[in-house]
């Protein structure tokens, strides 16, 4: 889509939702060159997002927007604060179909990253809210989506990868022999544990009342804005999900292991959402697990981005850093 967003596009679908663009650019994001697009208004600046539909489900791009939609709506009456404010389209729908892609627009939020403990607290509250809110409602428009599953499904390939060392680049042989077999031992670990019955059981009466989940909690899909609210963007991946997974990705994606951060997003999460023993061993076992090494070998015989290639690189330069978080996770735990 790199020369698909001419101002005739921008302007015809800016006007389904009552704007009049009077300029607009495009905004890249980690994965995409144009992710956003950000239009200026007479009434303000606004984010016209393209949706992309999630390729480990198998309903269609429409069928995810219009579920998304409906969560989105579940959430908007329901009073929850914590998401850009989403424009209802002439069709009375919070999307709109332009050339076979769903588009929708929110309010674009003016802000800063995560920076302090005291972020760090909204950002757990906020999490918190979102699995409260969702949770007096049943979303189960779609089926519960099981990232344990496919998570499983990752690991035997990484370790399948790993008996075949010898057909990779050179880097990745050699951080397979460095690191490989310790992230199959946390594996293995957090495998055993998840076996537990308290565990199965907690697992079991999430999957029949689930609640929703952001499902890309990172550091780029928070913002504090320059009035102090936080608020969480970029909700295309919006599941019916384990809140456990929800919660185990924000401290990887977020805290950057640091404790008082970890610690910092736990404690304001449990000022809403106290969580017991089983609960707080299942987000550790969820940690623990090693996805980005799966994630940045899963195709190591292709030519791959630049992220995954720098994945290793990174995962090899935080490792100790990991270690400790790991500790933390298991003195958390314990109290």
């Amino acid at each position: 889509m790199a020369n698909s967003y001419t101002q005739s596009r921008i302007r015809k679908i800016s006007r389904r939702f009552g704007l009049t663009p009077l300029s607009f650019d495009s905004v890249a994001s980690l994965y995409r060159k144009n992710a956003v697009v950000r239009i200026q208004t007479n009434s303000g600046t606004y984010a016209v997002k393209p949706f992309f539909r999630s390729l480990s489900l198998r309903s269609g791009t429409i069928d995810q927007m219009k579920t998304t939609a409906g969560y989105i709506q579940l959430l908007m009456n329901s009073g929850f604060r914590y998401m850009p404010e989403w424009l209802t389209s002439n069709s009375g729908k919070l999307w709109t179909l332009d050339q076979g892609r769903p588009f929708y627009v929110t309010t674009w939020i003016k802000g800063r990253e995560l920076e302090n403990q005291e972020d760090f607290k909204k950002l757990g509250r906020a999490l918190a809210s979102l699995h409260i809110t969702s949770s007096l409602f049943r979303p189960m428009k779609s089926p519960f989506y099981e990232h344990i599953e496919l998570w499983k499904s990752h690991d035997r390939l990484f370790r399948r990868q790993m008996t075949k060392a010898y057909q990779t680049d050179l880097r990745t042989r050699t951080w397979y022999k460095k690191f490989g077999e310790s992230c199959n031992r946390f594996s293995d670990r957090s495998w055993t544990e998840l076996k537990k019955t308290e565990i199965i059981d907690l697992l079991k009466r999430e999957m029949i009342h689930p609640s929703l989940i952001h499902n890309d909690i990172t550091s780029y899909n928070v913002i504090i804005s320059d009035d102090g609210q936080l608020f969480i963007i970029d909700w295309d991946r919006m599941k019916a999900g384990s809140i456990y997974v929800d919660i185990s990705n924000a401290l990887m994606n977020t805290t950057q292991f640091n404790p008082d951060l970890i610690y910092s997003l736990l404690q304001g999460y449990e000022e809403l959402h106290p969580l017991d023993r089983t609960e707080r061993k299942l987000i550790a076992s969820l940690y623990r697990l090693p996805r980005e090494a799966w994630h940045a070998t899963r195709f190591s015989n292709r030519p791959r981005s630049r992220n995954e290639r720098n994945m290793l690189d990174i995962m090899e330069h935080t490792w100790f850093l990991r270690l400790k978080a790991m500790d933390l996770l298991d003195e958390w735990t314990n109290q």
